[in-house]
């Protein structure tokens, strides 16, 4: 059996979620990685923390021609309502949140890893968090179609364990 790899929301959650499976599976965890973009592996798991939204909307107006990043365009009721047919996301404006969606990507893509939890916020915020992630994620449809939702209520090691053993399919979840 291969590795697990549990997507956190957030740091404070993926120390929690770790802590949790070493108190109840005895598992040893070791930080990888280097600087911000890191993760905590053992034996049987993987935990992933993002930092909240990594990605965003691009500006309205870029949608439209003669578009100039530089230049704050003013309202025009003549573009509103604007429903583009194609959704378009950037990165959240910092470098350093790439190398983070870097990790994420390739632990998502390893050979050894046989699960893949979301384990964002049990609210619809938390859903979207790493749902965006898994958008972006260049993951076989076998891999997209297992991930399983954790729904964590609480921090505590008994509440992980619990939220563990009720895991469901994270398309039951998707908006």
């Amino acid at each position: 059996m291969g590795k697990i790899l549990v997507i956190a929301e957030k740091p404070s959650l993926g120390r929690s979620i770790a802590g949790a499976i070493s108190w109840w599976k005895g598992e040893k965890f070791e930080r990888q990685g280097k600087d911000r973009n890191t993760w905590l592996e053992s034996d049987n798991y993987i935990v992933v923390s993002l930092v909240g939204h990594l990605y965003e909307l691009i500006a309205l107006d870029a949608y439209f021609p003669g578009y100039d990043p530089a230049v704050k365009q003013p309202w025009d009721l003549k573009k509103l309502p604007f429903f583009p047919d194609d959704w378009k996301f950037k990165f959240e404006g910092k470098e350093k949140v790439q190398g983070l969606i870097k990790v994420a990507n390739q632990q998502m893509n390893r050979k050894d890893v046989d699960a893949i939890y979301n384990a964002g916020d049990p609210d619809r915020e938390g859903q979207l968090l790493v749902d965006e992630v898994f958008s972006y994620a260049n993951l076989s449809a076998e891999k997209r179609d297992g991930i399983l939702r954790c729904l964590i209520s609480d921090l505590n090691p008994s509440a992980v364990e619990k939220a563990v053993q009720k895991l469901q399919p994270n398309r039951h979840f998707i908006p």
